[in-house]
């Protein structure tokens, strides 16, 4: 018998969807096994498992993204994909059905009750409900999820949202998500940077922070975003946790005004892979509530306030860095 109660998240989903993955159920109950200094808590290691789909490409294809779903029944999709066009409907994927023009005008137009017809209406309805299922949530840390959980069965594109695509590399570079990550980035955020410590600042087209760099302080290479960011189709918001891979002396930089380290157009760059959601991604009023043992482990471990710290004060130093004009 277990005394775990339902976290938001596993209540919308199981009451108006699916039921999500008896692994991310788990998680986001908060089980002991996941409450650990390497884990940190459920929530943190759901966004951990979330964060492998959102750094794989979209196949507009294959059904493995089902897997944050338990054993969701891709058969109609199938059966969708294969007679479509005896039907008149040229489909390139089963995603984002519930946005086909095509497909709506054939189930407007239809009056067959046959198999086909009714696996493709159960879809869009699903489709349209799942886009929407954020607006159950009342939690902030719930409505982030449920829009992660979203984007991963129907990807967003940069045409129909303003916002930074970030590419994801090919391989997971050898870059930790422990709990202690927001160790350094607290730090940086009140000016508290270690002696050795360096910063890189990713910057978009326009000169604007978008992601910093740590480098010399826990793992190398560990970045924040401090705008969302597009990866795959999936929006993220600021505050998520990447990891980089790439030869510095190969890019395009100007040095920071402030502290070591470099200021990098993000263009430049091959890629990041998407780690999780730190702390700093949910207002401080919510943090203790959103992550739990993972943020009591930084209370108990001193780390620098992290329940006042905002993202606002990481982009004001990220800003700090920027050149603008010649240096003095």
């Amino acid at each position: 018998m277990t005394d775990l109660v339902d976290h938001e998240i596993v209540v919308i989903f199981k009451k108006y969807l699916y039921p999500l993955s008896s692994k991310l159920t788990e998680m986001l109950n908060e089980h002991f096994s996941h409450q650990t200094e390497r884990r940190g808590c459920g929530y943190t290691q759901a966004t951990r498992v979330i964060a492998e789909f959102v750094s794989q490409p979209r196949d507009m294809l294959g059904f493995q993204d089902f897997r944050i779903f338990e054993d969701y029944e891709v058969k109609g999709l199938k059966n969708i994909l294969n007679q479509s066009s005896s039907y008149g409907l040229v489909l390139e994927t089963w995603r984002n059905l519930d946005l086909n023009i095509d497909v709506q005008q054939y189930l407007e137009r239809s009056n067959s009750q046959d198999t086909f017809t009714q696996n493709l209406q159960q879809e869009v309805d699903f489709q349209a409900k799942l886009r929407k299922i954020h607006q159950y949530a009342v939690l902030e840390e719930s409505i982030l999820i449920c829009q992660l959980l979203a984007d991963i069965i129907l990807p967003q594109t940069i045409d129909q949202i303003e916002m930074i695509e970030c590419h994801s590399l090919e391989e997971k570079p050898k870059v930790g998500s422990c709990p202690m990550a927001e160790k350094f980035f607290l730090r940086i955020a009140h000016h508290r940077l270690l002696r050795q410590g360096e910063i890189n600042i990713f910057v978009d087209d326009n000169g604007l922070p978008i992601m910093m760099e740590k480098l010399n302080m826990g793992d190398n290479h560990s970045c924040i975003s401090l705008v969302p960011l597009m990866m795959n189709g999936v929006r993220l918001p600021a505050g998520s946790l990447f990891s980089a891979s790439y030869e510095v002396d190969a890019l395009e930089k100007k040095p920071n005004k402030q502290y070591k380290g470099y200021v990098i157009p993000i263009a430049q760059m091959n890629g990041f892979w998407f780690l999780r959601l730190t702390t700093l991604a949910v207002s401080p009023k919510n943090r203790a509530r959103a992550f739990g043992y993972h943020f009591k482990q930084q209370v108990d471990n001193g780390l620098f306030r992290p329940d006042t710290t905002e993202l606002s004060q990481l982009i004001e130093i990220a800003k700090d860095q920027i050149y603008v004009g010649h240096p003095c």
